[in-house]
């Protein structure tokens, strides 16, 4: 099953208490039946260090149990830390 997530809509900034909402949105997504999950980033600016870690995470759990996730529509800026962080592979329109 897949899940689109239209993060953007309801995180446009993710740093301070948006990335603990942020962080806790991921973990019901690793622990739910979805082999497939599109994170689209349209519409947000900015992401925390702590929220790029819990993409991080994300990603390891759900690899670890051959599930994708995948990040579309994210900024110029936003793509920069992912490429800083070795974490392009997860952009579908890198």
């Amino acid at each position: 099953m897949k899940i689109t997530l239209e993060v953007g809509k309801q995180f446009p900034e993710i740093t301070g208490a948006a990335s603990d909402a942020f962080a806790a949105e991921l973990m019901k997504i690793e622990d739910g039946e979805y082999n497939e999950v599109v994170l689209d980033f349209d519409g947000t600016n900015s992401i925390s260090s702590m929220a790029m870690g819990s993409l991080f995470a994300t990603h390891q759990k759900m690899m670890e149990s051959n599930r994708k996730l995948i990040i579309v529509n994210a900024s110029d800026k936003i793509k920069r830390l992912l490429r800083m962080v070795n974490m392009t592979h997860l952009l579908e329109d890198a």
